[in-house]
């Protein structure tokens, strides 16, 4: 069974998409196999009218291998906001075949038009083993009984999965649900037994972290409901793993998914453990009064999954964790000589910070200074101070983009306020970072009366000698 899951890295930059859904897909067996779709709309990403009222068209197709459509929908998912913005949630469940599908969906906000967006996947839906099948496993973040029609009730219970598959660092623990298939029940004994594991399915060499059993009932089809502590693991990657096994600890069925846990708690006391080592000496150097200013630097590059716990050691006054932070990442990415990497890296980071310097912060806070760090030197730049009809902007060309495994990538950033480097960040097209499709309107908002199309709605201005950002941005 193939799955995807959206790295937590694309999970914290979505929200600065027009429109953010989270797509995911589960199969389960049984006398009627089917497929549940699972859609989540930010709702932070949305078009809110006066009555506090969204909503969102959405049109699915799935086609099989050959091209023809396999299932179809198209509807319209709403909802109205009560104490605060809330996403929009529900679940589609289409009958399909074993083999291999592409999952189509087009998504625009219907109060805001321009707000859409497009997305594909590929998915399998491999065919039913004689003897156990376990369904996919679907991580959850709120379950509860529920006899209602709610969308999301199945089984006598109400289960939203969890977003991205992401631990936040107040959970602490993991609800799952999976269904496991029998062809024939027997009077011998089986148990499931449950377990997290080190690292992701790909890791073949994961350690078992904590594993629990229970005996498998009597069913053709047998609903389960886990639950496994996760509040003292460390931030990182985890999968978890579901066997099927009998009395002689014999696997007959297995399944798997993995899941991205985020906890500083765990990770300060983690690094408050060590003892320094004598390859750990360049970071024993760093002074106190100089931390703040070096942890700050590591943001662009800090693995997502462990952003919170940079967060908290900047605020911390952690002397011991500080340092082991920086050393363990360093000792990640560049084992061979950390310190060589850790010099080289701080050089840049102390150049950026003094070209893109602000009255607001570090130089690598600012929105150029982050992307500098976090991808390196552009392959070039525009910089273009003179259009009457705009603020100054600057466009940046990447030839390669290694982190994203894109070419001929662009960010355009732009100063709307005119002080001094407060450039801002308006439009790119690499993967996770801000899509806007009204860029051009918002560079242009000087001449609204030549926006093409309505107020509402409009991406593009006419064209005019003065106005060349968009020529710029697609061309050179």
């Amino acid at each position: 069974m193939k799955h995807t899951l959206i790295i937590l890295f694309c999970f914290l930059y979505y929200n600065l998409l027009a429109l953010n859904i989270e797509m995911s897909l589960y199969n389960y067996y049984g006398a009627q196999p089917y497929t549940e779709l699972y859609l989540r709309i930010d709702g932070s990403s949305i078009e809110w009218n006066a009555q506090k009222e969204a909503s969102v068209n959405i049109l699915l197709i799935v086609t099989d291998d050959t091209g023809n459509i396999a299932a179809y929908d198209k509807f319209d998912l709403k909802t109205t906001a009560r104490d605060s913005i809330s996403d929009l949630l529900d679940v589609k469940r289409f009958k399909l075949m074993p083999g291999v599908y592409q999952v189509k969906l087009e998504a625009i906000d219907n109060f805001k038009p321009v707000n859409k967006v497009e997305m594909e996947q590929k998915w399998t839906i491999s065919k039913a083993l004689d003897g156990f099948n376990i369904s996919d496993i679907l991580p959850l973040s709120v379950i509860k009984r529920d006899s209602s029609s709610n969308s999301l009730v199945k089984n006598g219970l109400y289960m939203e999965p969890l977003s991205y598959h992401y631990s936040a660092p107040i959970d602490n623990q993991m609800d799952f649900y999976l269904e496991v298939y029998q062809d024939d029940v027997s009077d011998s004994e089986y148990y499931i037994q449950y377990t997290i594991m080190e690292g992701n399915t790909q890791n073949l060499t994961a350690k078992a972290l904590l594993s629990k059993y229970k005996k498998l009932g009597k069913g053709l089809v047998l609903p389960e409901v886990f639950s496994l502590p996760v509040n003292a693991i460390k931030s990182g990657d985890y999968h978890i793993l579901v066997n099927i096994i009998n009395k002689d600890k014999t696997v007959v069925a297995s399944r798997s998914t993995d899941f991205i846990k985020s906890n500083p708690e765990a990770d300060i006391t983690y690094l408050e453990s060590f003892d320094p080592v004598a390859d750990q000496s360049f970071v024993q150097k760093i002074k106190v009064e100089d931390m703040d200013f070096v942890l700050k630097a590591h943001l662009p590059i800090t693995d997502q999954h462990q952003v919170s716990t940079l967060g908290e050691l900047i605020k911390s006054n952690k002397i011991k964790s500080q340092r082991q932070f920086i050393y363990q990442l360093w000792k990640a990415k560049s084992p061979a000589n950390p310190e060589f990497a850790y010099n080289g890296y701080m050089d840049v980071a102390a150049a950026v910070d003094k070209k893109f310097y602000t009255n607001v912060g570090y130089g690598f806070q600012s929105d150029r200074g982050h992307i500098f760090l976090k991808y390196g030197k552009p392959s070039n730049v525009l910089t273009v101070e003179s259009e009457v009809d705009a603020p100054p902007y600057e466009i940046w060309y990447y030839n390669n983009m290694a982190q994203t495994g894109q070419t001929n990538v662009r960010f355009l950033f732009y100063n709307p306020s005119l002080a001094h480097n407060d450039y801002k960040l308006l439009h790119s097209t690499c993967l996770g970072e801000k899509v806007n499709p009204s860029w051009e309107v918002e560079l242009y908002k000087s001449v609204p009366n030549d926006r093409q199309g309505n107020t509402v709605d409009a991406t593009r201005v006419n064209e005019n000698w003065n106005r060349n950002a968009r020529r710029y941005f697609n061309e050179y």
